[in-house]
């Protein structure tokens, strides 16, 4: 049984910004479709004089703000994750990289819980 090589960083790295990289465009797709189906309700409900499907078509519109918001988080996350390829890559030791990684996990996603405003 031939023993598999271990996966670089650069690998590992690759297939966790890859595997984020679907959601991304899930949220994106979710944004694109709240602004275009509000915009037509609000289009419609005006058009009509209907007040209240206008009223809807702009809450509808405003559902692409969270959904922004979670693609720009991915966003800045894969970027922490592409960043963190330099530190590891330098690591001399188990140590240098358990405290890139430490500092890394720290920075991203602890930081970023507990401060107000991502």
């Amino acid at each position: 049984m031939a023993k598999e090589a271990p996966r670089t960083a650069r690998e590992i790295i690759d297939q966790a910004i890859e595997e984020n990289r679907w959601n991304e465009r899930l949220l994106y797709f979710i944004a694109v479709i709240c602004v275009i189906s509000g915009i037509t309700a609000l289009l419609f409900g005006l058009i009509r004089e209907q007040g209240v499907v206008a009223v809807a078509g702009g809450v509808a519109s405003g559902l692409f703000i969270p959904a922004m918001h979670q693609a720009r988080k991915i966003r800045r996350e894969n970027m922490a994750i592409r960043l963190l390829e330099g530190p590891l890559s330098k690591a001399a030791t188990a140590k240098d990289a358990s405290d890139a990684l430490k500092e890394f996990f720290v920075d991203t996603f602890i930081s970023r819980k507990s401060s107000p405003n991502p």
